[in-house]
């Protein structure tokens, strides 16, 4: 009974870590669509963190699945709450549910922000290349006062 016990126990931690991973992903989205870098350069060292947290417990949920006989998946959790669920099958199987609900929603988190990060990324290298074109193209004043183009070659403005 005791490994029943620390199985469960790493599944509520692995639900609570799921918990603050989605928060973690909505101020990401929060943060993203304000344009907070700051905010975005802590968030992902949390996120991070939570990934690793979540890995380890996950890797932990599938061993002990494979080491009581059962597939280390989905199949296999439900499965095993079937056959071990006892009194707090019900409890369990909430918590189950709950946890493939925050790991679906994590997941649409996830690719609703790296669509969004994709979309910012693209519009600053259109920005910039706008920019570094039209420096190659700026006007200067030649020696006798007549403005002309610049092909960007040449030599720079600040050397002598």
């Amino acid at each position: 009974m005791p490994e029943r016990a620390a199985f469960i126990a790493t599944l509520e931690a692995e639900s609570e870590v799921f918990d603050a991973f989605v928060g973690v992903l909505e101020a990401e989205a929060a943060a993203l669509n304000a344009g907070d870098v700051d905010a975005l350069v802590t968030l992902a060292q949390s996120k991070s963190e939570k990934v690793a947290v979540l890995s380890r417990l996950s890797e932990s949920r599938r061993a002990f699945l494979r080491s009581a006989g059962f597939s280390p998946d989905r199949l296999g959790m439900s499965e095993w709450l079937v056959a071990h669920g006892g009194d707090d099958g019900p409890r369990l199987s909430t918590l189950w549910s709950a946890l493939l609900d925050r790991a679906v929603r994590a997941q649409q988190l996830n690719e609703a922000n790296g669509a969004l990060i994709e979309s910012r990324l693209r519009f600053n290298q259109a920005a910039v290349a706008s920019l570094q074109t039209a420096a190659r193209q700026t006007s200067f004043y030649g020696p006798d006062g007549t403005t002309r183009l610049s092909s960007g070659k040449g030599r720079d403005l600040g050397s002598a």
